[in-house]
């Protein structure tokens, strides 16, 4: 695997490659990873990890470093024989492509979407056409049905060589969390409080101001009742200030609580009722490739209120896993109200979003990907929804530990 994004820096595309890496090895797979350094000795952490690793100089992508790139994907694919070789992300995508007669192996690159669009531009895209990056051997793995179409919208490849294969969930999400009661009262959160948790960057195309706004127009008495826990790093410093200039003099109980490790963010999903992140259409070009957030934390047991946007409805079941809604403020506020005044409904979604998340789990995503044998199914996915929602009400939503198969 070839991938220009690792840790120690988080993000959608280091988290996949260290994920997928995992998983493929744990399957059986023998792995080799090729990563950035970022300029820091790594070899503590990477000897950690079930498959090889070779750091590469260097750090985020600049198109500075493609001729460094390119040297580094001919030395490491023309230096032994490999069954797959893998462009974890589009910075590999070429020099992938001027490598490929060194191997006989399946050569795969992974599309998220956002990438699909920024490479439309004349340059890109005679580049890409000149060397042949989705050329007769080349496959693509979509990380959703919607990135899957944007790519055959944008490329002429033919459609038995692109894949949706839906991300993965980490099992770590599925762990231990702190006594629901002890996370509420470290946060000052009453025992009655209906608490919504939202994760993501700061940023305009996540939406944040259309559950601001929806909020405002739920009743008085319900409105009271709730608590909004926004978590994630700042994006653009101007819309952050007028954000949070909205949310204070909105009348809600917003609360602002910055960037934080996973391990607290586990707790928070613990004490709270439902997950809320409601992107909207972003004319920059950006897109929701997939919306890894919304299983993780379906993987806490918290149902979601998400919009119609990108590939977020694989990540989210209408009606089973959240409730889906076109990005408007109405259909949000809409619900908000249900989910927060239905328990028995939040219940039987909370339930219907642990057995989604086990359904997408990283081995079945290694599996889908490198065409390695299939992990054992889940007794979630075998389960009854009617046995599912009845244990959910009764509080007894049960953690599987097998794992599944193809997603439904």
């Amino acid at each position: 695997m070839l991938t220009s994004e690792f840790a120690p820096v988080r993000g959608g595309i280091g988290t996949y490659a260290r994920e997928i890496a995992v998983a493929a090895s744990d399957l059986g797979a023998d792995v080799t990873v090729a990563a950035p350094d970022y300029g820091e000795d790594n070899a503590d952490e990477d000897h950690l990890l079930p498959f090889e690793i070779r750091r590469f100089a260097g750090g985020l992508h600049s198109m500075r470093d493609l001729p460094a790139k390119i040297r580094l994907a001919r030395r490491l694919i023309g230096s032994g024989r490999h069954d797959v070789v893998h462009a974890a992300d589009w910075p590999f995508f070429i020099p992938l492509a001027l490598s490929r007669r060194l191997t006989t192996a399946r050569t795969l690159m992974s599309v998220h979407g956002t990438e699909i669009n920024e490479t439309q531009t004349a340059l890109k895209r005679l580049a890409i056409r000149c060397t042949g990056v989705f050329g007769p051997r080349s496959e693509v793995a979509a990380n959703s049905h919607y990135t899957a179409d944007l790519f055959r919208e944008r490329f002429s490849v033919e459609g038995e060589r692109i894949h949706a294969i839906p991300l993965g969930v980490s099992d770590f999400w599925f762990g231990e969390r702190q006594d629901r009661a002890a996370t509420r009262a470290a946060y000052a959160i009453a025992p009655d409080r209906i608490v919504i948790v939202t994760v993501a960057r700061i940023t305009r195309r996540k939406g944040h101001p259309t559950v601001l706004a929806a909020l405002s127009m739920l009743p008085e008495a319900l409105r009271e009742r709730i608590t909004w826990l926004v978590i994630g790093p700042d994006g653009e410093a101007d819309y952050v200030e007028e954000l949070k200039q909205l949310a204070a003099s909105g009348g809600c109980d917003v609360r602002f609580l910055g960037q934080m490790a996973d391990e607290a963010i586990r707790d928070i999903y613990g004490a709270a009722d439902l997950f809320c992140l409601t992107g909207v259409h972003d004319p920059s070009g950006r897109v929701e490739g997939f919306g890894l957030v919304y299983l993780e934390a379906g993987a806490a047991g918290l149902p979601s209120v998400a919009t119609t946007i990108g590939g977020v409805p694989d990540a989210v079941i209408q009606g089973r896993s959240g409730l889906l809604v076109p990005p408007a403020v109405a259909d949000i506020a809409r619900a908000i109200a249900t989910l927060a005044e239905r328990v028995e409904l939040r219940s039987t979604l909370a339930a219907g979003a642990i057995a989604h998340a086990r359904a997408l789990s990283w081995r079945r995503c290694a599996a889908e990907t490198y065409g390695l044998p299939q992990p054992a199914t889940s007794a979630a996915a075998n389960m009854p929804d009617r046995v599912v929602a009845a244990m959910a009400r009764h509080g007894d939503v049960p953690v599987f530990q097998m794992q599944p198969a193809s997603p439904p």
